[in-house]
Formats: structure tokens, C-alpha cells, sequence
């Protein structure tokens, strides 16, 4: 999922966190204020998705209001594309090491227009800086914090699904107790990597 977000140069406090449907910003140390669309992204289809769209069906049609769907490099090249499905090539990950998407001029525009909407006394508050990047997510929007069965030693955090800010202290101390081997203060069968494939039943938000 592309998502954008944008920051403002440093202007009157508001608050810490501003929540509402049409906008959503949290204060900065420096006085501005990141801004963004809460849930607004562009599914960006590539092949590989489309291998996996059975899985991730659900969750897609409960966003639906809320995603457009797009096509962009990603389909044709790196590790969602076409080649990537059909080869082996382990470079194909070399090649594609960071994932910096542009922000979409469309949701740049309507995060305008909805904060001079909601505080017009900021319609004329310049923008620093905008930029795009991708979320994670998993079919059922919970995260994966697992050991690798297959692998020894290898533990994955991921798939916060654009809750990781608000998920990530909790992640962090349930990954480190389950690379301790000690007994854990959640229960992690709720994040286990194989409920992904051993058949279990997926329902979107089950934790």
C-alpha cells in the first residue's frame, strides 16, 4: 500500500494529535506538524499481489472506500514484478534495496484542502516537505512477530499493517523475549508466521 504524508513548516500548537476522518496530525519537536489521510492509500497492483489477491480479498474490500488502485514500476520491475514470480533470481533483491515511492499529487492536494478545511486559519501554512512510502501488510492486518521455523535463528516483525507507531514498543518487547526463549507477556501464537499458511482460518482484524 502507498500512502503519503505531509510536514508543515513550524506554526501555532494545536495539540499533539489531531484526529478526524478527512485529516489526522501529530505535532513535531520542532513546532510543525506531519499531516496525512488516515487509511487513504493506492493499492499499486503488481504480480505478485495478483498471485496473493485471494488471501488479502478480504481486507481489500473493507478499505475499499478508502484505496484506489494503481499501476507504477513495481509491476515491471524489483521483487513484485513479473520476473520476480516467474524466476529465481536472488539479485533481484540487490537491485531493489530502498523503496522510496514519490507522494501522490492527489492526496498532497486533498490533505490541503482538507486542513484549510478544518483550521482556516492555516490555509496559507507552507508545506517543508512531502514524500510516499509503502506499508506492510498481512491478509488479516496483524502483525507477524515469529521465529522462521524453517531457519534457524531467523525472527520476523513485520506486516504492522499501518499500526507499527503505535505497535512497535509492544513488538519490540514480545521480539525480544521470544529471541530470549523467555515466557512472553502476550501470547504470540496470535502473531505466529505459519497461521499464515498452514490453513488456518484468516479473518481480517482477528487478534
Amino acid at each position: 500500500m502507498r500512502q503519503t504524508a505531509l510536514r508543515t513548516k513550524p506554526t501555532a500548537n494545536l495539540g499533539d494529535v489531531v484526529y478526524c476522518p478527512d485529516l489526522a496530525m501529530t505535532r513535531r519537536l520542532d513546532g510543525s506538524y506531519t499531516l496525512a489521510i488516515s487509511g487513504r492509500a493506492t493499492l499499486e497492483l503488481t504480480p505478485q499481489g495478483i498471485r496473493f489477491a485471494r488471501e488479502f480479498m478480504p481486507q481489500f474490500i473493507q478499505r475499499l472506500k478508502a484505496v484506489q488502485l494503481g499501476v507504477s514500476g513495481s509491476f515491471f520491475t524489483g521483487p513484485e514484478s513479473l520476473s520476480a514470480v516467474l524466476g529465481r533470481d536472488p539479485s533481484i533483491f540487490e537491485a531493489t534495496r530502498v523503496l522510496s515511492p514519490a507522494p501522490n499529487p492527489t492526496l498532497v492536494a486533498a490533505i490541503k484542502a482538507n486542513l484549510a478545511a478544518t483550521f482556516p486559519q492555516l490555509a496559507n501554512l507552507e508545506l517543508e516537505d512531502a514524500w510516499g512510502a509503502y506499508v506492510d501488510c498481512t491478509p488479516d492486518a496483524v502483525p507477524v512477530v515469529s521465529a522462521v521455523d524453517r531457519i534457524d535463528g531467523l525472527y520476523l516483525a513485520a506486516g504492522c499493517s499501518g499500526h507499527g507507531f503505535g505497535l512497535g514498543p509492544g513488538i519490540g518487547k514480545l521480539m525480544s523475549e521470544l529471541v530470549a526463549h523467555d515466557a512472553t507477556s502476550v501470547d504470540a501464537a496470535h502473531f505466529r508466521l505459519d497461521r499464515l499458511v498452514d490453513g488456518s482460518t484468516i479473518k481480517v482484524g482477528s487478534l
